[in-house]
């Protein structure tokens, strides 16, 4: 057995092969391409069997599929947990390179980081494209409040007051200097584009989701609706990879982090730690259900954010609570193939404190 470490760049990936022992067998740098990179897998893996390994990075998939093709086996890692690395006092290419494939002949490495393929990709892809649209969108959004307001016209918060700024024949910015004319006349233009952006791109994914099963066993539960319910699936991709629902929720940093020393156990915060795409979903999807959901089947999982708010105004934690459940249900029905089912649900009525 041989292990490959890559310290993947923009221009080249800079490799090193150790042996079972522990020895610097090859070391090289090779055109972070495809077909170069499928050449150096296949060159190395003729003698003996070779594991690879990798940091994440916006390349992983490109290197993933061009080393996989060489019927290489590619674990993939988190940078910041290779603690090897970030401990290292001398970092280079070269030795990030070493590590890497030490990590691997060591078997001391973080847990390999999953890389989707097929239609879990993609959906991912376009994803990624709508929270990048989304945030431009609110960026002009914003611009135009601070345009207002730094020409003395003061708008109310909320997007509908922005809107209502924007029109053409508002009231509020008639007979406003040129100046803010011609901003708020470009913000509406580009919030117009933008918005023209994500009802194409929102169309796209009811398109390619609408007959899969999972995502619309997903959106029987209280909350989750087209979007929510994309992310779920496309995030998690094969929820066999989860022994069980508390490693999904720990994936998506919902789970709160742990000091242990002794008799003393501290809790804390959640972890942020996985996929903060995912997480920043379900926390909206039960900010939905807490606040807009008003069906009988909404009322079990209600119940559970009702009875950790209490009396004392802690709506934040009730709100990561009942995230908590919707990513808990999501690994079950997604596992077992079945459907919300309220009644499935321990009903318990919140008590005043």
């Amino acid at each position: 057995m041989r292990y490959l470490g890559m310290d993947v760049h923009t221009k080249s990936t800079v490799w090193c092969v150790l042996d079972a022992e522990g020895e610097i067998v090859r070391e090289g740098s090779t055109p972070t391409i495809a077909p170069a990179l499928t050449a150096m897998a296949q060159e190395l893996a003729t003698a003996d069997e070779l594991v690879a390994g990798q940091g994440v990075g916006t390349l992983t998939y490109l290197v993933h599929d061009a080393v996989t093709a060489a019927g290489v086996r590619l674990l993939s890692f988190n940078a910041a947990q290779l603690r090897m690395i970030a401990a290292s006092r001398k970092k280079t290419d070269r030795r990030d390179a070493y590590w890497i494939a030490k990590a691997l002949q060591t078997d001391m490495h973080p847990h390999p980081v999953y890389i989707p393929t097929g239609e879990i990709r993609e959906l991912r892809a376009l994803l990624s494209q709508r929270r990048v649209l989304h945030a431009d969108y609110n960026r002009w959004r914003y611009r135009a409040r601070t345009y207002l307001r730094a020409g003395g016209y003061a708008v109310a918060p909320g997007v509908t007051a922005v809107r209502a700024a924007l029109a053409p024949d508002n009231a509020l910015t008639r007979g406003a200097p040129a100046s803010l004319t011609a901003a708020l006349a470009l913000c509406r233009r580009q919030e117009a584009t933008l918005r023209a952006e994500l009802a194409q791109l929102d169309a796209t994914l009811r398109a390619r989701t609408q007959t899969v099963d999972a995502v619309q066993r997903l959106m029987t539960v209280p909350g989750i609706g087209p979007l929510t319910a994309t992310m779920l699936y496309a995030w998690i991709g094969d929820v066999r990879r989860f022994p069980h629902a508390k490693q999904l929720a720990a994936y998506a940093g919902l789970v709160p982090t742990v000091r242990q020393s002794g008799a003393s156990v501290q809790c804390g915060r959640i972890t942020k730690q996985g996929a903060p795409a995912l997480r920043a979903t379900v926390v909206q999807a039960a900010h939905v259900l807490l606040s807009r959901c008003r069906g009988p089947e909404a009322i079990p999982l209600q119940a559970i954010g009702l009875r950790i708010r209490g009396t004392r105004g802690r709506r934040k934690i009730a709100v990561v609570a009942v995230a908590r459940h919707l990513v808990r249900l999501a690994f079950y029905i997604l596992r077992d193939g079945t459907i919300y089912e309220a009644r499935r649900l321990e009903t318990r009525t919140p008590t005043a404190a």
